[in-house]
């Protein structure tokens, strides 16, 4: 949601919403992908032995440069309403969770490539780099398809 300013409202319980946008689910927020890329990342960083300060410093670059996008997309907002809207076919919300899971997976793509603009971390050649923004985009997209998992 973004105010008159076009600035990103976070949700606020009780916070009254257009109508047809669902408030933010739990685990979905965009804190919550976030940490899901950045472990992802931080898992890929420890496997190829980097030093932990630059491994730091890149992790930071990308939560900040993620949550940028997120935000510029309102994708919590997003991820909640297209979940939760009414659908006359099943099929269709499952759908719907995989087409988002590979545009927000393809966001966080875009922002971890953006996020080593400057980086030592280019220097390690273009697979590593690759594999980095690939970590990012996977965490991202497994954590929302996960909404097509069945109930427990």
């Amino acid at each position: 949601m973004k105010d008159r300013k076009n600035h990103y409202q976070p949700y606020i319980p009780g916070m009254e919403l257009p109508d047809g946008v669902f408030p933010p689910m739990p685990g979905y927020t965009h804190a919550d992908l976030l940490a899901a890329a950045a472990v992802r990342v931080d898992a890929f960083l420890k496997s190829e032995s980097i030093d932990p300060t630059l491994s730091r410093e890149a992790l930071i670059a990308l939560a900040s440069h993620l949550n940028a996008k997120f935000e510029e997309e309102g994708a919590e907002y997003q991820i909640s309403t297209w979940y939760q809207k009414p659908y006359a076919d099943p099929a269709a919300r499952s759908r719907s969770v995989e087409r988002m899971a590979e545009h927000f997976g393809g966001l966080a793509v875009n922002g971890a490539a953006e996020s080593l603009r400057g980086s030592p971390l280019l220097y390690k050649g273009r697979d590593f780099f690759g594999e980095l923004i690939g970590a990012a985009g996977e965490g991202v997209r497994d954590i929302i398809l996960t909404l097509n998992r069945p109930s427990l």
